[in-house]
């Protein structure tokens, strides 16, 4: 990627983006952000750094583990007429995470993790209630972090099966990572995605 060039870099490994950004931008080009979720404030800091002119090119690295729809929403305007010399790169777990707006505009990379999501194996397109009840039994039980997995590969799922989900479902998926991560009860979260993911194939 050129450096005056904006896109999404996805990785489940968050570490390995910070070290991928700093192999491949000298530090006097990057301005870092990368709070734990991104929400309108940090959007608004965003903003007005972008503002601050530069001679040289500077690259905007946002890094987080959730972006907020309305933070999405306000990023929209200048991430597609950035100010002069600057660009910026939206690094999450997955580029579900972001709204089909920003995806649309920006190029998507995806850099390879030593762990992948864990995929429900399920059929979108021909699952019921069976398969809902198999998998909520099965995973009933689940740690925070196989949780997190989960969701994030039932996600990534949804995209291969070409099963587009609006803003609110996405906020919805946001809403799930974050209680799985206050250890929220995993068959809960899990039963709510996979509901989201039927209702959105009936429509």
């Amino acid at each position: 990627m050129r450096i005056d060039e904006s896109y999404i870099l996805t990785c489940r490994d968050l570490d390995k983006i910070k070290l991928y950004i700093a192999d491949t931008y000298p530090p006097k080009n990057i301005k870092l952000f990368m709070p734990d979720d991104f929400f309108i404030e940090n959007a608004k800091e965003v903003i007005k750094e972008a503002y601050i002119t530069e001679s040289e090119q500077k690259v905007i690295v946002m890094i987080s583990k959730s972006f907020n729809l309305y933070a999405q929403n306000s990023l929209l305007k200048i991430l597609e007429e950035p100010p002069r010399n600057i660009s910026f790169i939206l690094c999450a777990p997955s580029r579900m995470i972001f709204l089909p707006t920003i995806r649309s505009r920006l190029k998507i990379k995806t850099l390879e993790s030593d762990t992948k999501p864990q995929k429900s194996g399920i059929d979108f397109k021909k699952m019921g209630v069976h398969e809902i009840y198999s998998l909520i039994s099965k995973k009933r039980f689940t740690e925070k972090e196989e949780t997190k997995s989960l969701l994030q590969g039932i996600l990534e799922e949804a995209c291969e099966q070409n099963i587009e989900l609006d803003a609110e479902e996405l906020g919805l998926f946001e809403k799930l990572l974050h209680l799985a991560e206050l250890n929220s009860r995993s068959s809960n979260l899990l039963l709510c995605a996979l509901l989201t993911i039927y209702d959105r194939k009936r429509k």
